[in-house]
C-alpha cells in the first residue's frame, strides 16, 4: 500500500543518476512510498505552494540559480519573482524538504534561500548576510560521521559511520540550526581547495582562510515546513550507504506533511 509521494530533484551539478535512483529506491522502499523524478530548471513549476497537495516530501540534490563550466567564470541567476513567490508559498504550506550536498550552492544571490537551508556554499565571492565572503572550500576525505542529537526521529536508529566523500568549509549558521551530525575531520583551511579558483582556472591552491564548521547535518523551520539538510551525498559509494540512506529516509519521514504535528 503506498502511503506517500517524494519528488526528487536534480540538475545544475552533475550526478550519478544511476546511484541515485538505486537510492531513492530503496528508500521509499523503506518508507511505502513511490517517487518521481524532476529536472532544473522545469523542476522549479514543482516547487510552489500548488504542489504542497501532491507531494509528501521533496528532496533537493539539485544546484539552481547557478551556471558552472571549467575554466569560465560561475555565472549566478537571480530568481525570479515568480519562482521566490514559489518557493517561499510552498514553505508557508507546509512541505517538508530533504535538502542534500550541493544543494547548499543552490540561488547564491537569494539570502532567503540560505536562511532556509541554514548556510551556503559559495562557488565564487560573495556577500552573505550583508557580508563579504571567500569562495569556499571544499576536499574529498574519508571520515567519521557521528551523530550528535541521537533522539531526534532523523537520528533514529543511526550509528557513527564512515564516508568517502567532499567536505566543505562554508557558512553554516550554527546558532540558527537544530544540529545532527557531525564530524572531527579537519577542516581548516590549509587543507581545504579554493573553489573559486579551482573551477575558474584549475588551480588547486588553498582555500582562503575562513570559519568552519563540524555539522554534516541538520534542521530549520522555515515558515511551516520541516527542513533537513545533509551535507554528504556526492559520491555513489555514499548513495550506497545504508546508513546514509537511512537518514535520508528518516529525514523523509519527518518533514513529510502527512506527519507533521499541527502547528
Amino acid at each position: 500500500m503506498v502511503t506517500g509521494r517524494l519528488l526528487a530533484v536534480t540538475g545544475g551539478h552533475s550526478v550519478d543518476l544511476d546511484a541515485f535512483a538505486a537510492m531513492v529506491d530503496d528508500v521509499c522502499d523503506r518508507l511505502g512510498w513511490i517517487w518521481a523524478l524532476a529536472t532544473q530548471p522545469r523542476a522549479q513549476q514543482w516547487l510552489c505552494p500548488e504542489s504542497a497537495e501532491t507531494w509528501d516530501a521533496i528532496l533537493l540534490h539539485d544546484l539552481p540559480g547557478l551556471s558552472l563550466a571549467r575554466g569560465v567564470e560561475p555565472i549566478a541567476h537571480e530568481p525570479t519573482p515568480a519562482v521566490r513567490d514559489g518557493i517561499l508559498g510552498l514553505l508557508a504550506a507546509g512541505q517538508g524538504i530533504v535538502a542534500t550536498h550541493h544543494a547548499l550552492a543552490g540561488w547564491p544571490t537569494w539570502d532567503t534561500w540560505a536562511e532556509v537551508l541554514g548556510g551556503r556554499f559559495l562557488y565564487a565571492p560573495g556577500q552573505l548576510r550583508g557580508a563579504d565572503q571567500p569562495a569556499s572550500g571544499y576536499r574529498m576525505d574519508t571520515y567519521r560521521v557521528d551523530v550528535c542529537n541521537a533522539h531526534h526521529p532523523v537520528c533514529d536508529g543511526v550509528q557513527p559511520f564512515d564516508l568517502s566523500d567532499e567536505l566543505y568549509l562554508c557558512p553554516i549558521f550554527s546558532d540558527d540550526v537544530t544540529p545532527l551530525l557531525t564530524t572531527s575531520a579537519d577542516l581548516a583551511p590549509s587543507w581545504m581547495i579554493d573553489t573559486y579558483r579551482e573551477v575558474r582556472f584549475g588551480e588547486r591552491v588553498p582555500a582562503v582562510e575562513q570559519p568552519g564548521s563540524p555539522l554534516l547535518g541538520w534542521t530549520t523551520t522555515p515558515g511551516r515546513s520541516r527542513v533537513v539538510y545533509l551535507l554528504p551525498g556526492h559520491t555513489a559509494s555514499t548513495m550506497g550507504n545504508a546508513m546514509y540512506r537511512r537518514l535520508i529516509a528518516n529525514s523523509a519521514s519527518w518533514v513529510s506533511r502527512w506527519r507533521r504535528d499541527d502547528v
